[in-house]
């Protein structure tokens, strides 16, 4: 058999969406460069796991959550979800909250490390092996650090995320994407607007793909 080579699009988004339908959109274009590669049974069948991995995240604080293929020598696929966190009334209800919030059970071994962002916020993550609700052993990282401090020096709350390797044995390449999570995540000032999904330059009317309602 002919190898198939298909573009990668990289990160999959599954939560940080306004309605299905615009996730839909967004997943139409994500596909689009493959469609002259992939029959209309496997576009069919990517589309329903799309969806389902949507409705896993669906009612799960992650503002933003997705997988991404990790496309080396022996591929697999991290998840990473971000949550912030807002500034509850106590220390004690924080941490209740941000162990609900991760859902990741580790091994009997993890480590806690703490760690300092780019702008000197200090955090700290616990790495390890966790095992999922149906047995499965991946590697997980969840971590947790301030969001970045406001004009008046004030903190809006806690930036959490979770991310996990299929493959146990990546803990250490899993380790930057969480990172990058945890130092760049930011609260939006209320005059900020984030772009949307799809972009706006998208009609609505029409797709990537020439798709139509």
């Amino acid at each position: 058999m002919a190898d198939l080579k298909v573009d990668t699009q990289g990160w999959i988004e599954l939560a940080a969406f306004a309605d299905d339908d615009t996730a839909a959109r967004w997943w139409e274009a994500y596909l689009a460069p493959a469609t002259d590669a992939l029959t209309p049974e496997t576009i069919s069948l990517m589309t329903q796991v799309f969806a389902s991995a949507r409705a896993v995240v669906r009612d799960t604080p992650y503002a933003v959550a997705g997988i991404f293929p990790y496309l080396v020598a022996e591929p697999t696929v991290f998840f990473i979800g971000t949550a912030i966190l807002p500034v509850p009334a106590d220390a004690r209800r924080a941490r209740t909250v941000s162990g609900l919030t991760g859902l990741v059970r580790f091994a009997d071994d993890p480590r806690t490390e703490p760690f300092v962002a780019l702008d000197g916020r200090a955090g700290s993550a616990t790495l390890g092996l966790a095992t999922l609700d149906d047995g499965t052993q991946v590697a997980a990282i969840t971590g947790e650090v301030p969001t970045p401090a406001r004009a008046d020096g004030g903190v809006d709350g806690t930036v959490f995320v979770v991310a996990l390797s299929l493959d146990p044995e990546r803990l250490d390449e899993l380790t930057p994407y969480a990172a990058l999570a945890l130092d760049s995540t930011r609260l939006l000032s209320p005059d900020e607007t984030p772009e949307g999904y799809p972009p706006a330059a998208w009609p609505m009317g029409d797709s990537p793909t020439g798709a139509e309602d």
